[in-house]
């Protein structure tokens, strides 16, 4: 099983893809502050839960500035393993993400090659935004933004002294939440995390 080392990694992207957001849109942030000076660890759930992490999700809770609020794009932190080198180059698969409701109902799933998304096609070597754009997902209320990442992109959390509010482990057989917790490198004890999730919609 893998553990988690948290560190304060580069995020030389984050801002460029924050600035071009569409400033009529509103965005929802799973997380407090200034993401730059965050102490971030990049974690997949294949590498954490070997094949059980195929059907887990990184999942976060929202909620809808009003009703019917339409969801056009879906921001994460994330990383494929590239570094710089041919033998880092990531190979194809297939990432997921999926809109439900607060009663955890499927609203839209998105699938695709997680190729055209990644750190290799943007020719970074550190975390970088990974952005998915929905097609006028409406959602009220809670709603969940659930990230398979199969393995293909190892997504970014901040570590929490209290168990997280809004960040989650979504189990799809059984349709399922448990609390965002991850094993510590440092201690044999489990560690609260945070998603770095981003929504954009209006």
């Amino acid at each position: 099983m893998a553990v988690l080392c948290f560190a304060a990694l580069g995020l030389s992207g984050v801002s460029a893809a924050a600035d071009a957001q569409t400033t009529q849109n509103q965005i929802l942030n799973s997380y407090e502050g200034n993401i730059t000076q965050k102490s971030l660890a990049p974690i997949d759930m294949i590498s954490l839960l070997g094949r059980t992490g195929f059907f887990m999700a990184e999942a976060v809770k929202f909620t809808a500035p009003k009703p019917n609020w339409k969801i056009d794009s879906v921001q994460l932190i994330g990383w494929d393993g590239f570094n710089g080198t041919l033998a880092s180059v990531p190979q194809e698969r297939v990432i997921a993400l999926e809109v439900r409701d607060k009663n955890l109902n499927l609203l839209y799933r998105f699938a695709d090659s997680q190729l055209p998304y990644s750190n290799y096609a943007y020719n970074s070597t550190e975390l970088y935004p990974l952005t998915l754009r929905l097609p006028q997902v409406p959602v009220s209320d809670e709603f969940y933004i659930c990230f398979y990442d199969r393995g293909a992109v190892a997504v970014a959390c901040e570590r929490l002294n209290e168990t997280s509010k809004n960040s989650f482990l979504y189990i799809e057989p059984g349709n399922q939440l448990l609390p965002a917790t991850l094993p510590s490198s440092e201690t044999n004890e489990t560690l609260a995390v945070n998603w770095i999730m981003s929504v954009s919609g209006s």
